[in-house]
């Protein structure tokens, strides 16, 4: 008999034992409804009891994020998907608030951090995203630069256009809308050339967006004539990459209606031939190619099959001498 209680005893030392091994009440973490921090195999919650609290909650003023399933605090880069209609939110966060899935940054206490602008942070990986509490990173990432909204966006990572500094840079959007954006760069400085994709999913509208080229080192956006991988482009004030018909004072210039890059030599376009020299310039009245020549009009149309001037061209614009 004394065996046996000894037994149980021991049997009964180890249980507790364990309990105080693997939940732990945070201290003074308790409010007026008996919600509190506990730690359990070193993951944190938020339990009253064994219920646990599940996405949103505001806890003295600070937002904080559960993880939806196993209701374990969530550190780090998030992309939160938004609650839907009818989940209970902490009492402090109205419940018909709507978080759109977006990018949120939360320190390593929980606490969502309220960055407003510019910011220097460790880039998004697949290794050290949507990380847990407790939870270690695979290896250090590289920083990068990044930029948040206020308060009233609940500082969300930024996207699209941002002015700093007397310069303009484009921030990666979503690639929720369109597969062809890796959701991780989302928030990061676009270099080089970059579409400014609108978030739709119809076709039309992403193939009509236009292209902007940014500093391939510093990230501003371009404007103006840019010569890149052998071709001419010219980027308006707005940044926006020209297509088709451009005029720059007094002289006109075709941009490839697709890619933009400047053309030169003989052009059939609207089932008119124009004539671009090598600087690009549209060629108006008579000029030579070849020993031979052409007379444009003032549009840029070649003239074919007529008189100008008393003097007659044929069918290829050539001058009949």
């Amino acid at each position: 008999m004394k065996i046996i209680k000894k037994l149980m005893q021991i049997a009964l030392a180890v249980f507790f034992f364990s309990l105080l091994a693997t939940s732990t009440v945070l201290a003074d973490d308790t409010d007026s409804e008996g919600w509190k921090f506990v730690q359990e195999n070193g993951r944190i919650y938020y339990k009253k009891g064994d219920l646990k609290e599940t996405y949103w909650r505001v806890i003295d003023g600070k937002y904080y994020y559960f993880d939806s399933l196993s209701g374990e605090m969530v550190v780090g880069w998030q992309y939160i998907p938004a609650p839907h209609e009818g989940v209970t939110i902490g009492s402090s966060l109205r419940q018909d608030v709507a978080f759109r899935p977006d990018w949120f940054y939360f320190g390593q206490d929980g606490v969502l951090q309220e960055f407003v602008g510019k910011q220097v942070l460790e880039a998004k990986t697949a290794t050290n995203t949507n990380k847990h509490h407790g939870e270690q990173y695979d290896s250090p990432a590289e920083k990068r630069v990044y930029y948040f909204e206020d308060q009233r966006s609940y500082h969300t990572l930024k996207t699209g256009w941002v002015y700093d500094e007397g310069h303009w840079y484009y921030l990666l959007k979503d690639g929720g809308f369109d597969s062809r954006i890796n959701r991780l760069t989302v928030g990061e400085l676009a270099r080089g050339w970059v579409k400014d994709f609108p978030l739709t999913y119809d076709e039309d509208k992403l193939k009509a967006a236009p292209w902007y080229y940014l500093d391939p080192t510093t990230g501003i956006m371009q404007t103006g004539w840019q010569y890149l991988g052998n071709k001419w482009y010219y980027l308006r004030s707005s940044g926006a990459m020209a297509t088709g018909w451009y005029q720059d004072g007094s002289t006109w210039y075709y941009l490839d209606a697709e890619n933009g890059d400047m053309k030169t030599g003989w052009q059939n376009l609207g089932n008119k031939w124009y004539y671009l020299r090598s600087s690009g310039a549209m060629a108006t009245g008579w000029f030579q190619i070849n020993g031979k020549w052409y007379y444009a009009y003032s549009s840029g149309a070649l003239a074919v099959n007529t008189t100008v001037d008393g003097y007659s061209v044929n069918y290829n614009g050539e001058w009949i001498q």
